[in-house]
């Protein structure tokens, strides 16, 4: 079985994004990470839990999440290059 973890990242004070991770046995390998800061933990947890739903395919909505959809703020796949 597949499962994902969520992650919330700081590199530096205010600025927030959000991975996720893909669990495989005992390795945790990097699936999606978001391209853009947020200004607060809750934004980039909230974006995050979206994400986390589409990588474990699981219908999820959560309208806290902002932005939704913002082309400014797409993730990449470290394991696919997309």
């Amino acid at each position: 079985m597949t499962s994902h973890a969520l992650q919330v990242l700081s590199d530096d004070p205010g600025h927030f994004r959000w991975v996720v991770l893909h669990v495989d046995g005992e390795r945790v390998i990097t699936e999606m990470v978001a391209e853009c800061y947020v200004g607060s933990y809750e934004a980039a947890l909230n974006a995050g839990t979206l994400a986390l739903a589409a990588a474990d395919e699981q219908p999820y909505e959560n309208e806290a999440a902002d932005p939704v959809g913002d082309a400014d703020c797409v993730a990449s796949s470290p394991r696919t290059g997309a």
